[in-house]
């Protein structure tokens, strides 16, 4: 089997080579230490005498769900050396500001396995624990017979994906049979994983680590927070090809009845910053990207393009509504934790299957609105600007379900901490302020 899917695998990298050298050349992709994907990691990741955790988050949303377990393992287990893999440089970046004490941040490697085994020999890993649904068949069984531990957490299975792990549900239960725990986020994904072979044992729903993401105060955009206090802000969050129009003609209506109204446009992917201020700039509003404000802070804008890494979050807090994009467009949605944490109304597209369960829990707890099209997206949108005691309630709702939910970061602890334990590691007590 191991085989057959590394000859597949070789054969798609070689299909897709011109594709990945169009991607680097255009858009700056991939090229960056591109060493490390194929397991020639820097010196200072060498192992050590001590445990070592490697977690992979492949980008920016595993990232921000790892925080705080990462924050936990720091926390509660200082004698524990931690390093992070990311597959994008987004999600690299991400890692390299939200993470702090871990040992180093490199890109996961290619999942053949003489570069898997070139970089478990570098790190000696004790524990490996990726986030979320990233099931590499080389490295599992490569851990497995080195006997290093394997956790997969916060996973979820979406109801687009699901049929088509079923499509290789043998060869898929034999690897997911090789994990040491399968932390599920919901009851929904435990039963999907034990359907495709997992273990029963093997399963725990430990639940989803984003509810347990801490809301922090918006360090670093100082300057945009200034210019956007008192002001009715419209942030249009993640956006993707197709959605931006729409937002921007939401905006030009939004203006005739709130002239000082600003938007501020985040695009999901860097390499779209260019087109999007293009198009921005076409409506014949002041457009001006974040990056060109650090340098001049009194430039005026109507329209503010936030091309930065790692300041969406933070920007929640000044936001009077917010449109949580890839929602418009068939492609799943994006995380609506984010504006959550800040008590702010959320209004998303129809397209949600990412996020499905969360979008469930907060449309039945009256904390989300969700539009059936672009056009009722753009109704729902302006009526929220006129109506200050709903934005307050969906707001309110929104936190609610945040602190009804949280504890997954200790129950997934837990878990890790047991595995440790079974692969001979001294593992103290967790403090009380793991587990909640």
């Amino acid at each position: 089997m191991y085989f057959l899917y590394s000859l597949l695998a070789a054969s798609a990298l070689v299909a897709l080579a011109p594709w990945v050298t169009w991607q680097a050349l255009r858009h700056g992709k991939y090229h960056h230490r591109w060493q490390e994907r194929f397991g020639s990691l820097p010196t200072a990741l060498s192992g050590t005498a001590g445990p070592t955790l490697w977690v992979h988050a492949v980008s920016v949303g595993e990232v921000l769900s790892a925080a705080p377990l990462v924050a936990a393992m720091r926390r509660e287990h200082p004698e524990w050396r931690v390093v992070v893999s990311t597959t994008t440089r987004t999600g690299r970046a991400m890692a390299e500001a939200r993470l702090v004490g871990v040992a180093g941040v490199f890109y996961f490697p290619l999942d053949f396995a003489w570069i898997v085994r070139r970089v478990l020999r570098h790190l000696r890993p004790s524990l490996v624990v990726v986030v979320e649904t990233e099931i590499w068949p080389n490295l599992v069984r490569l851990c497995r017979a080195g006997g290093i531990g394997v956790l997969l957490v916060n996973a979820r299975i979406s109801d687009r994906s699901y049929p088509r792990y079923r499509l290789v549900r043998g060869p898929l239960g034999r690897v997911l049979g090789q994990f040491d725990r399968l932390c599920a986020q919901s009851e929904t994904t435990a039963d999907r994983l034990r359907w495709l072979g997992a273990r029963p044992e093997q399963v725990i729903v430990t639940g989803s680590l984003k509810y347990d993401v801490a809301s922090e105060p918006p360090r670093g955009v100082a300057d945009v927070a200034a210019r956007l206090t008192d002001l009715p802000v419209l942030l249009a969050a993640s956006t993707l090809k197709g959605e931006d129009e729409i937002l921007l003609e939401t905006f030009a209506r939004l203006r005739q009845s709130s002239p000082e109204a600003v938007l501020v446009l985040a695009p999901r992917h860097p390499e779209r910053f260019d087109a999007v201020t293009g198009v921005a700039a076409g409506t014949g509003f002041r457009v001006l990207r974040r990056s060109a404000l650090a340098a001049d802070p009194a430039a005026a804008f109507d329209v503010l393009v936030l091309d930065t890494i790692g300041e969406l979050a933070a920007l929640c807090a000044q936001a009077t509504v917010v449109f949580v994009g890839g929602s418009l467009v068939p492609a799943g949605g994006h995380n609506i934790l984010e504006p959550a944490r800040f008590g702010r109304p959320i209004v998303v597209g129809p397209s949600m299957s990412n996020f499905a369960e969360i979008a469930r829990t907060f449309l039945d707890a009256g904390a989300l609105v969700q539009a059936a099209d672009a056009a009722s997206a753009q109704r729902e949108l302006l009526a929220l600007f006129a109506d200050q005691e709903r934005r307050q309630r969906l707001g309110e709702a929104a936190r609610g379900v945040l602190e009804r939910h949280r504890g997954a970061v200790g129950r997934t602890m837990r878990e890790i901490a047991e595995v440790m334990r079974a692969r001979g590691a001294v593992v103290p007590p967790a403090s009380t302020g793991v587990a909640r």
